[in-house]
């Protein structure tokens, strides 16, 4: 879901939106611990991943706790962590540890509706009140083309949910809610715009398409998503969590920094993630991440024709370009990549695959971005990692 301090960036592309209480862009970040390596691994050893360890390290550097990183190439799988997974230990962050995703579950959403479109059980240009009556506000004018892509024009629920304040989203930070909470705060604001004519990245669209999930398939969005990609595609690590607000398995410990940067970090692990559900609840690694959009970028999951149309990317304000559930993101370094990112109190995502299909990428940082050293140290570590290495002589 989206973070509304960085909306301006193009790389932050599809985070869960919370508060936007924490200043944007400090002038310095606090000082962090020495970075630590982890282990890291590569199948080959002509490879000189020196370059990745110190995007890693860049990251504590600039202020971030701790990082998890795996790189899959045609040489092998690489993983690397630094920093500290848990600062009252001091330990590293588990490589294979799991956390909270984001808004790459809407990636997950996106393709799961289009496997439903690929099977005649939806039309991507059918009003979404042919599927919901009486859902949604304006219905009979709102595609399911729209909602993908974020073009609806819904409010965006979770900019007004916990009313500005990160100490409020903290302190509800228990509550159970359901699909139509949500619905009920977006829809008591006015819809951006008139369908269509223009764009804007709403949670609310990714919460409509659950609902959808669910209706055409007389199943759980949770159900569904498990059944279609989770389970065929061996993603062992990958669930919803729904009200419990525990990380199961090892995981690094989520942090924020309530009062903004410079102030202490605040220990988040535990939350309850039905506040985002189909937009952005579910729980990986970085594996299963890199599996789920490796077979997705390779045309396992989706038709050509409909891969195609979620690759077909549209300017969207504050974020990457944007398709139906998939950004784009370039750079003469790598070419393409497509993928998503996800943040949610305590962790921030990027998972991209270069569009020849020659790299996978997913990388998990223990804390939300907020401050402008590490959306510059982000940057780099996206650009490093999503590059070929250099080659040892």
């Amino acid at each position: 879901m989206r973070l509304p301090l960085l909306a301006a960036t193009t790389v932050l592309s599809g985070a869960l939106a919370f508060p936007a209480a924490v200043p944007a862009f400090a002038d310095s970040a606090p000082p962090a611990a020495a970075p630590t390596h982890g282990a890291a691994a590569h199948q080959s050893g002509a490879t000189d991943h020196a370059a990745w360890h110190e995007a890693l390290d860049d990251l504590v550097t600039a202020g971030v706790p701790g990082v998890i990183a795996e790189v899959h190439d045609a040489h092998g799988t690489w993983t690397g962590t630094s920093g500290h997974g848990d600062l009252h230990h001091r330990q590293l962050p588990p490589a294979d540890g799991r956390f909270r995703i984001g808004s790459n579950t809407k990636t997950f959403v996106a393709t799961t509706v289009l496997q439903l479109v690929a099977e005649k059980k939806v039309r991507l240009d059918a009003p979404i009140e042919h599927y919901l009556p009486g859902l949604v506000p304006g219905g009979r004018h709102i595609t399911v083309r729209q909602l993908l892509s974020h073009r609806s024009g819904l409010f965006n629920y979770t900019d007004s949910l916990w009313g500005g304040s990160l100490e409020q989203m903290y302190t509800s930070r228990f509550r159970t809610w359901t699909p139509k909470d949500l619905l009920a705060e977006a829809f008591r604001h006015a819809p951006y715009f008139a369908p269509g004519t223009a764009g804007h990245y709403s949670n609310t669209n990714y919460i409509v398409l659950g609902m959808l999930i669910e209706k055409v398939t007389g199943k759980s969005a949770e159900q569904e998503i498990t059944k279609r990609l989770i389970k065929p595609l061996g993603l062992h690590h990958t669930s919803f969590p729904g009200s419990s607000v525990r990380i199961p398995g090892p995981h690094a410990h989520g942090y924020i920094r309530m009062n903004g940067p410079g102030s202490p970090l605040t220990d988040v692990t535990e939350e309850n993630m039905s506040a985002a559900w189909t937009a952005g609840s579910l729980i990986s690694t970085t594996h299963d991440l890199n599996r789920f959009f490796s077979a997705l970028i390779g045309g396992k999951l989706l038709p050509p024709a409909l891969l195609h149309a979620m690759q077909d990317v549209k300017p969207l304000p504050g974020q990457s370009p944007y398709g139906l559930g998939l950004d784009r993101v370039t750079n003469p370094a790598y070419g393409t990549a497509y993928g998503h990112t996800g943040g949610t109190p305590g962790y921030t995502t990027y998972s991209y695959t270069t569009a020849d299909h020659s790299r996978q990428v997913t990388f998990s940082l223990n804390t939300m971005i907020d401050s402008a050293q590490i959306k510059t140290a982000v940057d780099k570590a996206l650009t490093t990692l999503l590059s070929p290495p250099a080659m040892s002589h």
